[in-house]
């Protein structure tokens, strides 16, 4: 759950420690006194860790986030997107946020069969539910695609069929809703 900051605090918190040694070692040889140095850049590195480590979480969380467009899936290359996205996917984009992501692609109806099988076949067995509780291969109605899709400017299929991925422990796992006649998916993954 706490995975967005990690980045940005180890980030700062070597940034901020080579300003520390920098202005110590600047000091030493500049015949300063270096402990009076490292006493005062290390305050002021304390002070100034939270809006730096917050600046630099905006500026990552900017090249990280948001909606990006993929031809295949050899290009996603984002470990927490890749586990939910079919291999065989073509014409992909993905929105992501910090604790999911949404994708639409292209994908046949056995492709995506063969891809939601082999989940359950290799993590279905430690799935919080079971696939039979799921009801899989329901039709889904419109309004309900809407909902979650709507905010993307993704319309809702006339009749699209729902599929689910094995669900972690914590909650964790995608919903898949495919589209026979234009062969496009959806799946929107949730992730902690």
């Amino acid at each position: 759950m706490l995975w967005p900051i990690v980045l940005p605090v180890q980030l700062t918190f070597w940034i901020m420690a080579s300003i520390v040694m920098v202005a110590t070692l600047i000091a030493t040889f500049a015949n300063r006194k270096p402990e009076m140095v490292f006493f005062i850049s290390t305050a002021m590195a304390f002070v100034a860790f939270i809006p730096s480590c917050a600046g630099i979480m905006s500026y990552l969380d900017a090249k990280r986030f948001g909606a990006f467009q993929y031809v295949t899936y050899d290009e996603v290359k984002d470990f927490r997107v890749e586990r939910y996205l079919p291999d065989s996917a073509r014409s992909i984009t993905v929105e992501k946020t910090a604790m999911g992501h949404r994708a639409k692609y292209s994908i046949t109806k056995k492709e995506l069969r063969e891809y939601i099988d082999r989940l359950w076949k290799e993590c279905g067995e430690g799935s919080a539910i079971s696939r039979i509780d799921f009801n899989e291969g329901e039709v889904v109605k419109p309004d309900e695609m809407e909902y979650q899709f709507k905010d993307l400017g993704w319309l809702p299929f006339s009749k699209a069929i729902r599929f689910h991925s094995p669900v972690q422990g914590d909650g964790g796992g995608a919903e898949y809703f495919f589209d026979e006649v234009s062969g496009t998916a959806y799946h929107r993954a949730g992730y902690w």
